[in-house]
């Protein structure tokens, strides 16, 4: 009898078969068998698929009820029975080589498909009046200032490190000199190795913000990040315009711009405008500035770990306003809590 066992090897994209041989009688017939299989180990993937192909086009073509009739006829034959099943035997095992390599070269084939990556995609959300401090799986430090969020894909330093920013945050980015750092939000993309800087960049303001505190960053505010990028030195803040798509670099006392990070709010020569909107998400409080005078005050100050109290106190002693505050309530209709109010006029002489 003949026998065949296989054994499917891969290496370097390609499919090699190894073949054990018993046929009793015929040592002619074990050479054949053996040069066949070794002449296709020395196959390409191509080829072997090629070889397959056309044995199958040619069992097609046989004529299985004529070979039936032929081998009926000698199987009536007591004395020729053996050899006629050696004979059947003998060309079914060799049939069966090629559509076994047909078989397992499908079977390669679809085992060894690539897949798409699976990502899972991870938000983080500062809600109003609260600063988070996050560690991100590369290593790299994130301050999330109140009302900001960042999306991030998982696995995250593998083969990319990209964040969506929405609102600010402060980045302390570990160094990967393989894999860029890559902040983008809407027009501004940021691509870094290892720095530290500040990005800002609320839906709801018209401008976006970097500065940056040290390190290199390459700055892109093309629509889809393909132009030309510009590189920041440490001190120089970039201020994006989403109206004119314009970008202002300058040398800048980064100073006020990330010291929130650390728990500080510094205003130097700061427009009372600008410090309602910093108060609005440092407190979670909403912030009205009544009379349109008030909004060219400036102030000159810095809090740290102050109460909203003190902060109050404060601007009313360095500045001629009045404050008024008012107490969260309940909405009659929504039934919803409003937020707190602060009521910033001018002061009555």
């Amino acid at each position: 009898m003949f026998k065949v066992s296989g054994v499917l090897g891969v290496k370097t994209g390609k499919c090699s078969f190894h073949f054990l041989t018993d046929m009793a009688n015929s040592n002619h017939s074990s050479q054949y068998f053996e040069d066949q299989v070794n002449s296709r180990s020395n196959q390409n993937l191509e080829e072997e698929i090629a070889e397959a192909k056309k044995v199958i086009s040619e069992l097609n073509e046989v004529d299985s009820q004529k070979a039936f009739l032929i081998v009926k006829g000698k199987i009536q034959k007591p004395d020729k029975v053996k050899s006629i099943l050696t004979i059947v035997s003998r060309i079914a095992a060799f049939l069966f080589v090629p559509l076994l390599i047909g078989s397992l070269l499908t079977i390669y084939k679809i085992t060894n498909t690539s897949k798409p990556q699976q990502f899972a995609i991870q938000e983080i959300t500062s809600p109003p009046g609260i600063r988070s401090q996050i560690l991100l799986p590369d290593g790299t430090k994130v301050w999330l200032n109140s009302e900001s969020s960042i999306k991030f894909n998982l696995p995250f330093d593998q083969a990319q490190r990209n964040v969506a920013l929405s609102g600010e945050a402060f980045f302390d980015v570990h160094k990967n000199p393989k894999v860029p750092f890559v902040v983008k939000s809407g027009n501004v993309a940021v691509s870094v190795l290892g720095t530290r800087f500040n990005f800002k960049a609320y839906d709801q303001e018209n401008k976006v913000e970097v500065v940056l505190e040290e390190g290199k960053i390459n700055l892109n505010t093309t629509k889809d990040h393909g132009g030309p990028e510009v590189t920041m030195n440490p001190g120089e803040r970039a201020v994006y315009d989403k109206t004119d798509h314009s970008t202002q670099i300058t040398n800048v006392k980064i100073d006020k711009y990330i010291a929130w990070h650390s728990g500080r709010l510094v205003f130097d020569d700061t427009p009372l405008p600008e410090v309602a909107a910093q108060l609005d998400r440092w407190y979670g409080i909403e912030v009205v500035l009544i009379g349109p005078q008030i909004e060219n005050y400036k102030i000159t100050t810095t809090f740290e770990n102050e109460s909203l109290n003190q902060v109050l106190d404060l601007l009313e002693l360095s500045s001629p306003i009045d404050v008024k505050y008012e107490n969260a309530k309940i909405d009659k209709i929504s039934r919803k809590q409003t937020r707190s109010k602060i009521i910033i006029s001018r002061k009555q002489k």
